[in-house]
C-alpha cells in the first residue's frame, strides 16, 4: 500500500498536512481556513484577517520533506490517521 508523506499534522483534525495555517511560529498547525478563523476569534481577534495583520497566524506550504527530517505518514491521501516518522 502506498504511503503519503506530510510535513506537519493538524492540531485540530490530526490529519497530515503539507499546507495550512501556522500559529505562533509553530506552536500550533491548522489545516482548514474555517478552523483557523475559529481559532482567531476564540483568541480575541475579530477575524482571521486581524490575526494575520498582527502576525499571530500565517498560511504556508511545505513543498519538500527532507529524508533526514521528521514527517508524518498516512495510508490516506487526505492525511487522516497520520503518524510521526523519524529516522
Amino acid at each position: 500500500m502506498k504511503k503519503f508523506k506530510f510535513a506537519r499534522r493538524c492540531d485540530v483534525s490530526n490529519e497530515g498536512m503539507n499546507e495550512g495555517w501556522v500559529i505562533g511560529d509553530g506552536v500550533m498547525y491548522i489545516k482548514s481556513e474555517t478552523e483557523a478563523e475559529k481559532w482567531a476569534i476564540e483568541n480575541g481577534y475579530a477575524n482571521i484577517e486581524d490575526a494575520l495583520d498582527e502576525d499571530a497566524i500565517y498560511w504556508t506550504e511545505w513543498e519538500e520533506i527532507e529524508d533526514d527530517d521528521e514527517w508524518y505518514e498516512s495510508d490516506h491521501q487526505d492525511g487522516r490517521d497520520a503518524v510521526l516518522v523519524s529516522e
